[in-house]
């Protein structure tokens, strides 16, 4: 008796292979796409892949600040906006309705606290020394980022941008943590929430610590500097879901010259890698 299954074997394998076609289609057709797995960064100088060259280091150059109590610091590079990225900063930030620019000439009066708006930090992006920061970003801006500090919840971002062959815009550096306004008082530091009275009289005395450091809110943001990192990308995928946007996200490891940030905050080797395009 011959088998009813052979006959039918060659339609099963074409069906089958219609079902891998289609759901590679969706696959591919995703608005968001993300790798966790941590991949090595390219060694620095080096272009392997289209998204960026490797910056001749990952972290800032030493910053120093104004209270004894939190010594020179550097920072992490956390972020990059890949240079494969077909949508502009300026559209993204945009559609990131609630983060604003900030500059260093900036400053505003919080409660009576005189205070700037963000401080310079230099990286070296391009292999050609250490610049300042391009542009900088602050979840609420200015004077409502500066209220978010009190409670721990001001996440902001300096932005460094690289020339990459190809690319109309290149790739964009940043460096992204949560800070809390902090206050130096009986020879440490202590949040400025808790005593804003003498905080508005003594305004040479408060600073903006990075969050999970001495003075900051541990609970909300223990991380500051991983905590400030997805916060942003969480606004960026945001960002590009309400506007059609591709969104692919892809974390690397990278060498760091320094494992802790600004009052001794640790930082890991992770950065996320984004493009967006259209």
């Amino acid at each position: 008796m011959r088998s009813r299954a052979t006959p039918n074997r060659p339609r099963l394998t074409a069906l089958a292979a219609a079902v891998t076609a289609a759901v590679l289609a969706l696959t591919t057709a995703a608005c968001s796409e993300s790798v966790t797995t941590p991949a090595a960064a390219p060694s620095a100088g080096s272009c392997a892949n289209p998204d960026y060259c490797a910056p001749a280091s990952w972290d800032t150059a030493k910053a120093s600040t104004p209270l004894p109590q939190i010594p020179a610091f550097t920072e992490p590079l956390n972020v990059v906006i890949s240079a494969r990225s077909t949508v502009t900063l300026a559209n993204l930030q945009a559609a990131m309705t609630d983060w604003h620019t900030v500059s260093t000439a900036s400053s505003m009066s919080l409660t009576g606290i005189h205070l700037k708006c963000i401080s310079s930090e230099q990286a070296d992006v391009t292999g050609n020394g250490y610049v300042p920061q391009n542009q900088a970003w602050r979840l609420g801006g200015c004077i409502d980022g500066n209220d978010l500090s009190l409670s721990g919840n001001e996440d902001h971002v300096r932005i460094w941008n690289q020339p990459v062959k190809g690319s109309t815009d290149g790739a964009w550096f940043v460096a992204a943590s949560y800070e809390t306004l902090c206050l130096a008082l009986n020879g440490k530091l202590e949040t400025a929430s808790l005593d804003e009275r003498y905080a508005a009289l003594h305004p040479s005395k408060a600073y903006h610590c990075v969050d999970g450091g001495p003075g900051s809110f541990h609970a909300k943001h223990p991380d500051g500097y991983s905590d400030g990192a997805a916060t942003f990308v969480a606004a960026i995928e945001a960002a590009a879901k309400s506007k059609g946007w591709h969104f692919t996200q892809q974390t690397i490891t990278v060498p760091r010259n320094a494992n802790a940030g600004e009052g001794n905050v640790p930082f890991n080797a992770n950065v996320d890698v984004l493009t967006i395009t259209t």
